[in-house]
């Protein structure tokens, strides 16, 4: 994705911005929008275009401020007055905007389509439709680009931390719930309901003020949202239907519309973090969306060698959900997608680029590449043996016991992730140093077991998922691991990569969705978690786990060390329901190192040579 040949023309518009204005859906509910144009510098009247526009729909108030408008809640000046005509909607059901709140569905997709029409058909614009935000502007892209249909206005979007299945990358860890998320979640949705009705009423202007003495709106959509939050907690608790995969999250998985973005002929940049709460998703999107393109299925991993198209790209790099993407300057980057597929300009974003993939890892450096994991990574494994070695070969069979233990010493990075990495942003923007590098050490202070690799004889670049598979006898019918890849440097220094979890009952693997190493050995799991699927744990039976560490990339230099950290609970994070605590209970479990069927790690690598510094 070099920018030789390209640079972001300046800025030539001012901003004129018309504010609540009504758009009627097809079942008779009012959304608001504002509409930000390109202005005339001198007179402040919309210059006369025309003009791409660009679509938001969001759930946190067109009108916030950050970092709730850093999720797309607020314009971009930035696009505007480069010549982008911005549409920023509220969905049903909060803002400003009639009806009902749910998360995503039908009728939500449903809005999206008839918002690229209205758009399209604008004074001053170019019939030519785009979207761009984070989280879940970022989801609704996905889901309203597979339901244009061929042939849409919509012609490009820049999805930004957008899940791929929101059960297993967000709501639940390999069955362990994130209960604690999932409240804060609602809890902020409810706050920005009051919040966002204030801004409305004393943003000034002669504007349509739909709230203005209307207080029973704001409290029937804050009702409507506590209730359809407290219903989802409640279930998910008590080990309901939510507590496991079923009809709920299969209308929350874009994971099962790539194809049809791909059919509608959408182009799409996705951006992602290695600490985002959608970690997991962002690489699962791309390598689908590349796959759908190629003809194949959307799960599987990308064939050695197989031809990718710079209409679907990924930039992912060391960012938590809410942050400040340094190292890229992303409105430069959106101004240069859009471009490209609103503008017909060549910025060298175009279909034949062959390596549409652009990693930042952890430790710095960037990779273009045409593959996930990188071409040249090969899976290496790593065997946890006595005296906390993590070994390239197995040694002899033993055993390592852990007990379970509910609560233990909170683990830096978790706890910056799933709280959204709102501290970082927020020391970041006041010039202090982000908890980006916070370390685990603390764990090993608590019920845990670690295992450290010997240092590093030559760089290596680790870029992919990876996979804990464990061999392991309980004497409870439920068991819980929780495991910590961890970076340390020569001095000591804990640099932490990635995490991952599985709940006993959820192992059962759905074999044509998980990838597989060309031996035979998992590569990156994929847990049916339904709840046909799940089976208690036969006390005192050897059974094998296969963990799903959350993809990563980071260089790992001369005298490195990696360290694996296993433990059986990620506090306050991970939260089991109420069956599964009871059936957790004074756990103890004997791990199987070493031997032919021992524990083991499989991580991919790769030479750095291809990384640019």
């Amino acid at each position: 994705m070099s920018q030789a040949g390209w640079a972001p023309r300046p800025a030539r518009y001012g901003v004129r911005v018309q504010h609540n204005v009504p758009v009627r859906m097809s079942d008779g509910t009012v959304l608001r929008v504002d509409v930000h144009h390109p202005a005339d510098p001198a007179t402040g009247e919309p210059a006369p275009g025309p003009f791409p526009v660009l679509l938001s729909m969001t759930p946190y108030g067109k009108k916030a401020p950050p970092p709730a408008g850093q999720l797309g809640g607020g314009a971009t000046p930035y696009l505007i007055r480069r010549g982008y005509i911005e549409v920023l909607a509220d969905v049903r059901g909060t803002g400003a905007s009639g009806g009902v709140f749910e998360m995503f569905g039908d009728r939500q997709l449903a809005d999206g389509v008839e918002l690229v029409r209205w758009a399209a058909a604008l004074p001053r614009s170019t019939g030519r439709v785009g979207m761009f935000g984070v989280s879940y502007l970022a989801i609704n892209q996905l889901f309203t680009a597979s339901g244009v249909g061929p042939g849409s206005p919509l012609r490009a979007i820049f999805p930004m931390m957008a899940a791929n299945d929101f059960y297993r990358d967000v709501a639940a860890m390999g069955g362990l719930a994130h209960l604690p998320v999932v409240r804060g979640y609602a809890a902020s949705y409810v706050f920005l309901n009051v919040f966002n009705s204030a801004l409305e009423a004393v943003t000034r202007g002669g504007h349509p003020r739909p709230r203005s003495g209307g207080l029973a709106a704001v409290r029937q959509h804050g009702r409507d949202q506590r209730n359809y939050f407290r219903t989802l907690i409640a279930d998910a608790a008590a080990g309901g239907d939510v507590a496991y995969d079923g009809p709920y999250w299969a209308g929350l998985r874009p994971a099962d519309v790539l194809d049809k973005i791909v059919a509608n002929d959408v182009a799409v940049l996705l951006v992602g973090g290695w600490h985002d709460a959608f970690q997991r998703g962002a690489p699962r999107n791309w390598t689908g969306l590349q796959n759908a393109a190629a003809g194949r299925r959307t799960y599987a991993p990308l064939l050695p060698g197989q031809p990718v198209s710079g209409r679907f790209r990924l930039v992912m790099g060391p960012w938590y959900h809410v942050t400040r993407f340094t190292g890229v300057d992303i409105p430069a980057l959106q101004l240069r997608w859009f471009d490209h597929w609103l503008q017909d300009m060549d910025t060298g974003l175009g279909e034949a680029d062959d390596r549409p993939l652009t990693l930042l890892p952890v430790t710095g450096g960037t990779l273009h590449t045409s593959s996930f994991p990188p071409p040249d990574a090969r899976p290496v494994t790593f065997y946890p043996a006595p005296n906390a070695r993590l070994l390239t070969t197995p040694g002899p069979s033993t055993e390592a016991r852990l007990n379970y233990t509910p609560r233990g010493p909170i683990a830096g990075r978790s706890r910056e992730q799933w709280s959204f990495g709102v501290g970082s942003y927020l020391l970041s923007r006041a010039g202090r140093p982000s908890r980006s590098g916070a370390g685990n050490r603390r764990l090993e202070r608590g019920s845990a077991l670690t295992f450290t690799t010997g240092p590093f004889r030559e760089p290596r670049l680790l870029a992919g998922p990876a996979t804990l598979t464990l061999s392991a006898t309980a004497d409870t019918t439920e068991t819980a691991w929780v495991a910590h890849l961890d970076l340390v440097t020569p001095d000591g220094r804990t640099r932490p990569l990635t995490e991952g979890a599985l709940l006993g009952s959820h192992r059962a693997l759905d074999e044509e969705r998980t990838w597989y190493t060309p031996d035979g050995d998992v590569l990156w799991p994929y847990h049916r978690s339904t709840r046909e699927s799940c089976r208690p744990v036969a006390p005192g039976e050897p059974t094998r786990y296969d963990v799903e560490l959350f993809p990563t990339a980071a260089l790992i230099t001369t005298g490195d060390r990696l360290r694996l950290t296993l433990t059986t609970s990620d506090f306050p994070q991970l939260s089991p329901s109420r069956p599964a605590r009871r059936a957790l209970a004074g756990g103890h479990y004997r791990l199987h190192l070493g031997g032919a069927h021992g524990c083991r790690l499989i991580l991919p690598l790769a030479s750095p040579a291809a990384t640019e510094t």
